[in-house]
């Protein structure tokens, strides 16, 4: 980890760099007298300063306080000039005070810090987080960055995130080594040189705690709809843009058809032509082009198509006007300009080409079987003596409009491929801007620069970001910027933070606090709220004198997960923030899919008979067959909690049938029931059961919660056995409403005197731990607890199944024993996953 001063010096540089290129900018737009965003620029060149006075001025062996006391003056000289409206003067000031002062500063504080980082071997990282970029570059790419970084004086080394060590500031990487690829551990490279660039939300947490430590190349756009949006909040280039709506409603798309015969619809997402189809309304029908394959549909076809395709996620696609932009020959195109920085941070223009399509197609993509030309004999055979200047004249177009965008996201960006179009009348049209831009004809040329960036951002420790890089601030959520709470001191034992719900803050969690002081491990709980996700920081609270104590705290070694919402919306950016961390439990959703169960559970010999007859039902029909067979039946959702939606059903007579659902009771004839139940299975599937009379010799309903959870040795392990029973005239068992536990092995002895009850207790504990077993195999999957609800029938004292719950059961009055196991399993997953990183280190 760098120390404290080298972070303060590259925050400097950083900041620096940044107020050079906007300065530069703000010269521009001086002589250009945009007054209204000059000053906006100059408000963030005063912002960026005054950080850098404060920390210049707090730093004696700088040695350039004379330095920031001169620019102060400049800037000062500047506001007043601006204020008189001399914008000749202050243009003067900028080019030949301001701007030399600010590379001067630069130049000291190289000078202080010996300039080492610029003298040394500069060390590349070629970086995707998925996979090797080996894997995710064209070959031709990757020889074409080899051979430069060769050229340059640079080492490349090619890695995904499985391959980073934080703790050692390690990479194990592949790196091209006399004509032959091997595999060297290094410490981590100067710059990282990204592909497959990702929005914040999307990246790893591996690439975000990278992006904290070391400089990035390349940053995002957003998707379709961001960049234009930019463009006409800024009020410049938006005449570019082809018009277009988003799409959420087929209202859209049928009004947008009104004004439009011709449109093209475009995923927000997409890329490289993909997923891209023209329609052309002719009469009451519509033709439908998606490349070279044409549809002529009707109406009600079309209609089905827009709520399939268009709108199967809502805010995927967009919708505009289809624009004419083709050859003498009929053949659909666009320039594409490929811009890039250079080794001076400066924008240059590598390349830039006609990408010309198939006469039957829209596109001219050439991942989508188009072609290139040159574009001085393209634009002389399209527009002969005036070909010339519509080259000059796209050219320049492509530089302003890449210095613009430019700054609109921040000066972070290092390469675009920019689409543009020009239609019969010569207008021309911005089709599209992409970052990362596919390159296969000149990847000499694109290597050049790429290298020489890369090169740049190291020497000059620039660590540049865009609003893509930051998360949205949502109301209460911790900000470890900005507290009062203190740092937690801890040493290298295992963490184990326990994420809850803010109402689930309860005796479990103060048992989990003592089980972990008694294992001498950390513990703390955080809710998720309590996570900085730019800071990658918990507001982690530790009991202490029998009290919660907030402290600041990185991230835990395990995470015991109480909250168990994995995959539930809402929920995903927290589960996908923690990822890599091993949780308690991996299941997804809060339920599970009865008739999945009770399938896998039949498929084995020892739970076959202990499964309770059931079916699928989604016709009224079924559950009347059932009725008639067994008399009484329980009908309960697929999915969801037993406790709800849960009816028993008894047919008393031919017009007669009994419905409890929960408290609620109710008597229908045969017509009625079939009403009520038609309305019922409209809300999602159910099943039906036997109902097994499950009652003490006093007439009670009851069932046996078995509580399982693995221990300190990853193993299945009882918690707690226990009846539940149910209040006199209730039809299924609750400990809700006057209903209560007790002790398993005195309950079996009393209520079923025929059986030994010892016999009958482990009959459960076997076909329980057949359950666990067989429900890890199936769904492959880490989930530590489960909850299991057995019946026994009064009849043939035989154990049935009922339930299998995945997701919290209950833990009234067993808190300590809950977590005597939770706590040893997490310091096992934490073990097991510290045990994987140092084989993979070998």
């Amino acid at each position: 980890m760098k120390n404290i001063e080298e972070r303060k010096f590259t925050q400097i540089l950083n900041i620096i760099n940044t107020l050079n290129e906007a300065t530069e900018h703000f010269s521009v737009l001086i002589r250009k007298k945009e007054f209204s965003q000059s000053i906006f620029i100059f408000s963030s060149i005063v912002e960026g300063f005054e950080v850098i006075k404060k920390i210049v001025l707090n730093d004696a062996e700088l040695n350039t306080s004379n330095n920031i006391e001169k620019i102060e003056s400049t800037i000062l000289l500047v506001a007043k000039t601006l204020e008189k409206g001399n914008l000749l003067k202050v243009s003067e000031i900028i080019q030949f005070t301001l701007m030399p002062q600010f590379k001067t500063l630069k130049s000291c504080l190289l000078t202080n810090q010996h300039s080492e980082q610029a003298q040394k071997n500069i060390k590349i990282g070629v970086y995707l987080s998925e996979t090797n970029p080996r894997s995710g570059y064209p070959e031709a790419r990757i020889n074409a960055l080899v051979n430069q970084s060769v050229q340059q004086g640079t080492k490349l080394y090619f890695f995904s995130s499985a391959d980073v060590n934080f703790e050692k500031e390690e990479i194990t990487a592949d790196t091209f080594n006399n004509q032959a690829w091997e595999k060297e551990t290094v410490s981590f490279p100067d710059v990282i040189h990204n592909i497959g660039i990702t929005s914040r939300t999307q990246q790893s947490r591996v690439e975000r705690k990278l992006r904290k430590l070391l400089p990035f190349t390349s940053f995002g756009l957003g998707n379709k709809f961001s960049l234009p949006k930019k463009l006409v909040e800024s009020g410049r280039y938006a005449e570019l843009l082809v018009p277009f709506k988003v799409i959420n409603d087929e209202f859209i798309v049928d009004e947008f058809l009104k004004d439009n015969k011709k449109v093209v619809f475009k995923p927000l997402l997409g890329r490289q032509g993909e997923n891209i189809y023209f329609i052309e309304k002719k009469n009451n029908r519509f033709i439908l082009l998606e490349h070279k394959k044409k549809q002529l549909l009707t109406q009600e076809e079309f209609n089905l198509w827009k709520r399939n395709v268009i709108l199967k996620k809502k805010y995927s696609y967009l919708i505009q006007p289809y624009v004419e932009c083709r050859t003498k020959n009929g053949e659909p195109y666009d320039i594409r300009a490929h811009v890039q920085k250079d080794g001076e941070g400066k924008w240059t223009l590598t390349k830039i080409y006609p990408r010309i399509g198939n006469e039957k197609s829209i596109l001219s993509n050439i991942s989508r079987g188009g072609r290139t030309e040159d574009i001085n004999t393209f634009f002389e055979h399209e527009y002969g003596r005036d070909g010339k200047r519509y080259e000059e004249n796209i050219k320049k177009l492509a530089m302003d409009l890449t210095f613009h965008l430019d700054k609109l996201h921040g000066l972070a960006l290092d390469e675009l491929g920019l689409d543009i179009a020009i239609d019969n009348t010569g207008r021309f049209w911005l089709h599209e801007v992409n970052v990362g831009p596919q390159t296969t004809y000149h990847e000499e040329e694109r290597a050049i620069n790429t290298i020489a960036y890369a090169k740049y951002i190291a020497e000059n420790g620039i660590y540049l970001t865009n609003e893509f890089q930051k998360r949205n601030k949502v109301k209460g959520q911790f900000d470890a910027m900005h507290t009062t709470i203190f740092h937690a001191n801890l040493d290298d034992r295992y963490r184990i933070g326990m994420l809850v719900d803010q109402n689930e803050i309860n005796d479990l969690t103060v048992a989990c606090a003592y089980v972990a002081k008694f294992e001498d491990v950390h513990f703390y709980y955080f809710t998720p709220k309590d996570i900085d996700y730019d800071e990658m920081r918990i507001r982690g609270y530790f009991y202490e004198n029998k009290q919660w104590v907030p402290k600041i705290v990185e991230y835990p070694d395990v995470i015991y997960d109480r909250l168990r919402l994995r995959g539930i919306k809402g929920y995903k950016t927290i589960y996908e923030e923690l990822e890599g961390i091993p949780f308690t439990n991996e299941f997804f959703g809060n339920s599970i899919s009865k008739l999945e169960v009770y399938d896998k559970l039949s498929s084995t010999n020892l739970l076959e008979d202990a499964i309770i007859p059931y079916q699928r039902v989604d016709r009224v029909k079924d559950i009347f067959h059932y009725i008639q067979h067994y008399g009484r039946i329980i009908l309960k959702p697929e999915v969801g909690s037993f406790a709800s939606g849960v009816h028993y059903i008894e047919k008393k007579n031919a017009l007669d049938y009994f419905v409890a659902l929960g408290e609620k009771e109710t008597h229908y004839n045969e017509v009625t029931l079939g009403q009520y139940l038609r309305e019922l299975i409209k809300k999602g599937p159910f099943i039906v059961q036997e109902y097994i009379e499950t009652r003490t010799i006093d007439g009670q309903p009851f069932d046996i919660r078995v509580h399982m959870m693995k221990d300190g040795n990853g193993e299945w392990s009882f918690v707690n056995i226990y009846p539940r029973i149910g209040i006199h005239n209730a039809v299924i068992s609750s400990t809700g409403n006057g209903g209560y536990i007790g002790e398993i092995l005195g309950f079996l002895k009393r209520n079923f005197k025929k059986v030994d009850a010892v016999e009958l207790k482990e009959k459960i504990e076997k076909i329980s731990l057949e359950i666990c077993t067989l429900l890890g195999n199936v769904y492959d999957i880490n989930n530590s607890e489960l909850g299991l609800d057995i019946a026994i029938n009064r009849e043939n004292s035989e154990p049935y199944i009922i339930e299998v719950n995945v997701n919290k059961p209950g833990i009234i009055y067993y808190e300590f024993e809950v977590a005597k196991h939770a706590i040893p399993y997490a310091i096992y997953l934490a073990k097991s996953s510290e045990m994987r990183r140092s084989h993979f280190e070998r």
